[in-house]
């Protein structure tokens, strides 16, 4: 700019979610040309915009419930390629490796299981239970902006299946018009793994118009860990695609918003990878082609109010092949295709009360052929829902109290089940948060995600069914936390600590029955007893501006059933450690140079480990493990737009890996346990122009 006079000027800036920043007051003379200093606003954590909890946008420490957040940054500075990975670096969260074959995995929150937690895409829950099967390894990180995850029932918003809590995947929005590429490069113990991921983002000069385009291309060799010539970590060819295209009508205070994604993906495990699956000893195989596609439209009304509608499609289909000993008939396929409509009315504001309603519609049809099981599904699941929320602030302002409820008809359900929320938030005491919620949820009888994935047990398939008289499964859940942020310039501690207790009604359990000629079959009931999953979190951070962050959150729980489940007399809910935890360290050496060291812990549980390599069925203590990663990254400024990123990291440094696994053709797949990978050595970089 040119000034016109002699003056003093002083230049601050102010933007809510971020850390006020200024440029000290310096003089100016008549007719003088002035370069204003390049000036960069830090996030402000007290102050993070979530919208999970209450399905509208709220500052963090005015959310009555409480929403954990994983960072664009943080997914980029681990070198995350998935949403599994992604979802690695949250308190209360893991991420677990359930086959040995083909590497199905699951979230759980809380130590419940990924068939009680919700999946959405920017707040609609499109990913139904195929795509659920290898669906968090198939959805790319390159599209998350960021990750929010809310601990409890969430049926209140979300309807069925949001009974341990709810993942938002919330996609990116461009900012300004850019082209990224990143190619990175990993070996596994000896194996190769390459990944290709290309970004563009287009914004017209007057901001009506932005649009991103993504695609990511990855190649995984299979990991022979134990050299017993059978994969330990499955080969994988991954292909998508996918573009979000965002309209702002300002002339009508409107927003339409459209999205499309494609993908491909080929995974196998097994021995004999170079022949067709009938002429493998073991087996596990998937090719999925997925589309989903959506439309939004958003018009303002008033000063607040907001009305909203969303159409949703996808569709997925598979073949696959689960099957041993060179079984002809083991191939499979599927076919899922998923409709999803809804309408909210949100921010209609009366005195004290915020007020939102809603109202949803959600079909879900599957059909499933697995000959060599006799196992043939042809059904469709709809769920029609009802919402209403009033978001109270009260005292001004130091006391929210959110009441929801929502009414859902589950087509496999005979009455309407009805899903009440209550949160309650105080913060009138300087730099704390008090909160607490009373949540329900349920799950329906349909089929799951496990259903789909017939694990190899002994040579013979692992096939779940449910039983003719399973219905719908309760919870009842309560959570209380406080929350201390003190923030002074660009410092931030921040410490947390949280209870929970979720109580299961009508529980879903498995029990072992009469066998098929090539598989074992586990029938799925409701027991007369329920279980309980309760505990403690803990969390404590230090950040100083964009040099220094230290992170630790650690989680203490018990998961017990009320009566022993019936194949081993257990009451311990398997899989589910009573401690597991986290402590991240990351820190910049200087303005282009970052450092990124991570570590793991999981205590040991109980799991499940079926004969076939070992002569009985057996109900093993598992060993605690401990994964450290370390992470480098160097950013190279060529030209004001241009630069390039180079990383190097380490993942699990010390090979820490289950020591147990089965071999050969007999073995149990379902015993896998420990870490999602052995030692990972990579390198990548990264072209931004």
């Amino acid at each position: 700019i040119r000034t016109t006079q002699r003056e003093n000027i002083h230049l601050e800036i102010n933007k809510n979610g971020f850390i006020p920043s200024s440029v000290p007051q310096f003089k100016t003379l008549e007719n003088q040309k002035i370069q204003i200093p390049k000036i960069i606003l830090l996030p402000s954590p007290k102050e993070e915009i979530v919208v999970t909890g209450t399905s509208t946008p709220k500052f963090y420490w005015e959310t009555p419930v409480k929403t954990a957040v994983i960072s664009e940054n943080q997914i980029e500075k681990k070198g995350a390629v998935s949403l599994a990975d992604s979802l690695e670096i949250a308190t209360g969260v893991r991420v677990e490796d359930n086959c040995q074959n083909c590497n199905f995995t699951q979230v759980r929150i809380n130590g419940m299981e990924g068939k009680y937690c919700q999946i959405l895409f920017d707040g609609l829950p499109m990913v139904s239970s195929l795509a659920g099967v290898y669906g968090l390894e198939q959805i790319p990180a390159n599209r998350i902006s960021r990750l929010e995850v809310v601990k409890g029932g969430g049926s209140a918003l979300y309807g069925g299946n949001a009974v341990a809590g709810v993942v938002n995947v919330i996609t990116k929005e461009p900012e300004i018009s850019q082209t990224s590429i990143s190619l990175t490069g990993e070996s596994i113990s000896g194996s190769l793994n390459s990944n290709l991921t290309i970004n563009t983002d287009y914004v017209s000069r007057d901001e009506k118009i932005k649009a991103s385009f993504f695609s990511d291309y990855q190649r995984r060799e299979p990991v022979f860990y134990n050299d017993d010539d059978y994969s330990d970590i499955g080969e994988i060819t991954h292909l998508s695609v996918g573009s979000n295209v965002i309209h702002n009508l300002d002339q009508i205070g409107a927003k339409l918003l459209l999205n499309f994604s494609y993908i491909f993906e080929d995974r196998r495990g097994g021995n004999k990878l170079d022949l067709p699956e009938h002429f493998a000893d073991i087996a596990e195989s998937a090719r999925t082609n997925r589309m989903d596609a959506g439309l939004s439209w958003e018009q303002k009304l008033g000063d607040k109010s907001l009305l909203r509608f969303n159409n949703s499609v996808s569709n997925t289909k598979r073949k696959s092949y689960y099957g041993g000993g060179q079984n002809p008939n083991a191939y499979g396929n599927t076919k899922n295709p998923v409709v999803y409509s809804n309408l909210t009315y949100s921010n209609y504001s009366i005195n004290h009360h915020t007020l939102l309603a809603g109202i949803s519609f959600r079909s879900d049809k599957i059909k499933d052929i697995a000959p060599a099981y006799n196992r043939t599904i042809d059904s469709t699941y709809t769920e029609l829902g009802i919402l209403v929320q009033d978001d109270m602030e009260l005292f001004n302002d130091t006391v929210g109290i959110l009441l929801g409820i929502r009414g859902d008809k589950h087509s496999e359900v005979e009455n309407i089940i009805f899903s009440p929320r209550v949160s309650l938030l105080y913060n009138g005491i300087p730099d704390l948060t008090f909160r607490g919620t009373f949540s329900t949820g349920f799950r329906a009888p349909q089929v799951f995600d496990e259903d789909f994935h017939i694990t190899m047990i002994g040579g013979e398939g692992h096939l779940i069914v449910n039983n003719t008289n399973l219905h719908e499964e309760r919870s009842h859940s309560f959570t209380v936390g406080i929350d201390y942020g003190k923030q002074k310039k660009d410092r931030l501690l921040r410490i947390s600590i949280n209870g929970f207790y979720n109580k299961l009604n009508d529980v879903f359990t498995m029990r072992e029955i009469a066998p098929l000629p090539n598989a074992r079959v586990f029938e799925r009931f409701n027991s007369e007893g329920g279980a309980k999953v309760y505990g403690m979190e803990f969390e404590l951070g230090f950040k100083k501006n964009r040099r220094f962050e230290f992170l630790t959150g650690w989680t203490f729980q018990k998961s017990r059933l009320d009566l022993p489940e019936p194949d081993f007399g257990s009451k311990e809910i398997f899989r589910s450690p009573d401690i597991y935890g986290f402590a991240r360290l990351d820190f910049n050496l200087n303005a282009t140079t970052d450092c990124f060291v991570e570590m793991n812990y999981t205590g040991s549980m109980y799991a499940p480990h079926y004969a076939g390599y070992i002569a009985n069925d057996v109900l093993e203590k598992t060993k605690s493990f401990t994964v450290i990663n370390v992470n480098a990254s160097k950013k190279i400024q060529l030209l004001a737009n241009n630069s390039i990123t180079i990383s190097a990291a380490v993942n699990n440094i010390f090979d820490n890996y289950q020591e147990d696994l089965d071999k050969g053709p007999y073995r149990d797949a379902g015993y896998i346990y420990g870490p999602r990978f052995p030692r990972v050595f990579r390198i990548g970089i990264k072209y931004d122009f």
